[in-house]
């Protein structure tokens, strides 16, 4: 009497395949979803960060525009000149976003009228170079 054991060994070998394939795919999911959600937080916090810088540009710049008190903590750079239609004032600044960044501003003044010239992201840390890589000079 022959016995048909042979399918049901090879049956369980693919068995096993597929399950330990499926856990692969789950923990790499797992992982895939806490990097995004790291980076959806990093994502928030950098825009919140932006406009908190904005919204205080904002406030800077209506008050160099009505004529009232700026800040302390809030260095403007003026800068005057006579134009036909009267004085223009520029005046620039700039405002904090995080460690590396901040907020660049520009803006001329003329009588009740705000002209913005510039308004830019800039960043403003410190630049490290990299010598640790041994380049080929050509000799």
């Amino acid at each position: 009497m022959k016995r048909g054991g042979g399918v049901s060994g090879a049956v369980s070998l693919v068995m096993i395949f597929c399950v330990l394939c499926l856990a692969v795919f789950a923990v790499l999911t797992l992982a895939t979803a806490d990097r995004e959600r790291n980076l959806a937080e990093l994502t928030a916090r950098s825009a919140a960060d932006y406009y908190t810088a904005d919204c205080r540009a904002v406030e800077i710049v209506a008050a160099l525009r009505d004529g009232d008190t700026v800040p302390a903590d809030v260095e403007i750079r003026h800068t005057g000149s006579e134009y036909p239609g009267g004085q223009v004032e520029e005046a620039e600044f700039s405002v904090p976003i995080n460690d590396g960044l901040a907020l660049d501003v520009a803006v001329r003044l003329r009588g009740g009228n705000c002209e913005i010239l510039r308004w830019q992201t800039v960043y403003t840390g410190e630049w490290e170079i990299d010598e640790s890589m041994d380049i080929w000079d050509g000799t």
